[in-house]
């Protein structure tokens, strides 16, 4: 396998499978304390922090790869209101000022994180910085997507339609 085989394969562990173990594990113990609380009248302990670790992995990492499937809502109407190249550059400022304040936060964010190692979880005694690391992949994911963005806007800008970019980049038309 090549390099970047690895790192696509990487990605969608990130963004697929690990999001999907987290809901499915926060699931199941919602539902097992549910019934354990209101059923047997014995609350679980531990149930809480799986399912905050479970909600907290899924919203950061799924939000990832709704965003590389371009499925976030979005609000349009300005730049459906205007013409497709100021559209663009409206758009284009919105992601650069986007991309701006995410880089800001990495390395904020990165000593957070490595910083909340020491404290840990009150039942399981889990780092808390395991907890919070998504966090981070999440703002370099983010990042990349919005480049990507900024990159087709650009194109647009210049009067290439992304159909003719990609057909000119040797890639099939999807």
């Amino acid at each position: 396998m090549r390099f970047k085989e690895i790192l696509l394969k990487l990605r969608d562990v990130a963004e697929i499978y690990i999001p999907c173990a987290a809901f499915a594990m926060m699931f199941i113990v919602f539902v097992a304390e549910v019934i354990s609380r209101y059923v047997f009248n014995y609350p679980l302990t531990w149930a809480y922090e799986i399912t905050v670790m479970g909600f907290s992995w899924t919203v950061i990492l799924g939000a990832c790869y709704a965003m590389r499937r371009r499925t976030h809502v979005t609000f349009t109407m300005i730049y459906d209101a205007v013409p497709p190249k100021v559209g663009a550059a409206l758009c284009l400022a919105g992601n650069i000022l986007i991309i701006v304040a995410l880089v800001i936060l990495i390395l904020p964010s990165y000593h957070y994180v490595h910083f909340m190692n020491f404290q840990k979880t009150a039942v399981f005694r889990i780092p808390l910085s395991l907890i919070f690391c998504p966090f981070v992949y999440f703002l370099f994911s983010i990042v990349g997507y919005t480049i990507t963005d900024v990159i087709e806007e650009i194109k647009v800008i210049r009067g290439i339609s992304p159909s003719d970019s990609a057909l000119s980049n040797g890639e099939a038309k999807a």
